[in-house]
């Protein structure tokens, strides 16, 4: 349900609302990806310097996972399967966080580790099986505030 306080239908038609709603769900999974996947509030130092260094690089991150990550993914969309295939996030991201600096500082060559990424990234696709809905479960709130309260920043 969209709440809005612009009234006037003809200036501004419901239908025009969805897709502006639709636009901006890959913006909102983004967001989801920073704070759940990468933690990005969980900072590894409370100075102002430190909380920039931990933001510029989780988005650092996600865009060089996007870019390496690119070829993996058209290799995966011309693939015949069952169910479409997509890169597993889960296996990019930690697959890059250790291989980050190798990638940016190393005289290792390149080309031959973007190239083992790929078969990685190849070997473990996600199914995307639209037709499926399992239920979610609910975690009491208790379960959820010590999850918080342990959970620590991994510093590579």
């Amino acid at each position: 349900m969209l709440v809005t306080s612009l009234l006037d239908e003809h200036a501004y038609p419901s239908a025009d609302f969805a897709t502006l709603y639709r636009l901006r769900w890959g913006i909102e999974t983004f967001y989801g990806i920073l704070k759940t996947r990468l933690a990005l509030e969980n900072f590894t130092g409370q100075s102002v310097e430190a909380i920039k260094q931990d933001f510029y690089a989780t988005i650092y991150l996600t865009g060089l996972e996007s870019v390496l990550t690119d070829t993996a993914q058209a290799c995966l969309d011309d693939r015949n399967t069952r169910h479409p295939q997509t890169v597993n996030r889960a296996v990019s991201f930690n697959a890059i966080k250790n291989q980050a600096f190798d990638l940016l500082f190393s005289n290792l060559d390149t080309h031959t580790l973007t190239e083992q990424l790929t078969t990685l990234f190849l070997k473990n696709p996600s199914s995307q099986r639209r037709e499926r809905n399992p239920p979610r479960r609910k975690s009491s709130p208790r379960a959820l505030l010590n999850f918080q309260k342990r959970k620590k920043k991994h510093c590579f």
